[in-house]
């Protein structure tokens, strides 16, 4: 390993779409994000997509 440092932010916004509109300022600097979702909830598992769209978009933009 190098002799270099890692920072991690973790923003939980339970796929909630009242923050979707501040995605910039979620997703601004970030190279990765992690999409999760509830088992017991196919919806959240539906919306995924949107979510990885989103992403994509504001970090590509």
């Amino acid at each position: 390993m190098t002799d270099s440092s890692l920072c991690k932010w973790i923003w939980d916004t339970a796929g909630q779409e009242r923050f979707q509109s501040l995605g910039v300022a979620f997703y601004r600097g970030a190279d990765c994000c992690f999409l999760v979702y509830d088992v017991n909830v196919m919806k959240s598992f539906d919306t995924l997509d949107n979510w990885h769209e989103e992403f994509l978009k504001q970090v590509l933009s």
